[in-house]
């Protein structure tokens, strides 16, 4: 069983796309009848791969994007081909709390992974036939383009641009962030 000790918790809308990938799809519509997803900037989903692969993270989407559960979710990505190349690092999704506070339900991610009888419990966590382990104590950093974050989530919050999406300035910065090398 492989041990994860480094998240991303991972937001869709304004990370992986933006205002102007919006305004190019408009100018450039043969991207969509080539299959392209009007919502997904290929490069954002680019420049994600190139933080896990670098820090070894994994994803846990804590997007609206998110469904029910991990499986549900898991194949909705899938039916997307902008966002296929995502689910090899994908395992987990935050469960929506009644308030939709992002911070919380991170933060409530968090606890949860010390108690790892949960993720069998119910679906929202990860895939119970996985072969991975989630760190009681793991390295995060949050990507996202709201700031409903807690101020203890702060040190660890990569605040995307929604008029750009994220920036390599924004991946640098998170793989100085899992990787310490702050």
């Amino acid at each position: 069983m492989m041990k994860i000790n480094k998240l991303i918790f991972l937001d869709v809308d304004g990370v992986l796309n933006s205002d102007r990938w919006s305004k190019w799809i408009f100018h450039n519509r043969w991207f969509l009848k080539e299959g392209g997803h009007r919502h997904i900037d290929p490069n954002g989903v680019s420049k994600v791969i190139e933080i896990c692969k670098q820090t070894d993270a994994k994803i846990i989407l804590s997007s609206s994007w998110r469904l029910w559960n991990y499986e549900q979710t898991k194949n909705n990505l899938g039916g997307l081909r902008d966002l296929r190349p995502l689910l090899e690092y994908l395992v987990g999704i935050t469960e929506k709390t009644e308030d939709r506070h992002r911070g919380t339900e991170i933060k409530k991610y968090l606890e949860r992974c010390k108690n790892q009888n949960f993720y069998w419990e119910h679906g929202w966590l990860k895939n119970p036939s996985t072969t991975v382990e989630i760190s009681e104590d793991p390295i995060y950093i949050i990507i996202d383009d709201d700031e409903d974050m807690l101020d203890e989530q702060l040190p660890y919050f990569i605040h995307t641009d929604f008029m750009d999406g994220i920036s390599t300035e924004d991946v640098n910065n998170s793989i100085k962030l899992l990787n310490r090398t702050v």
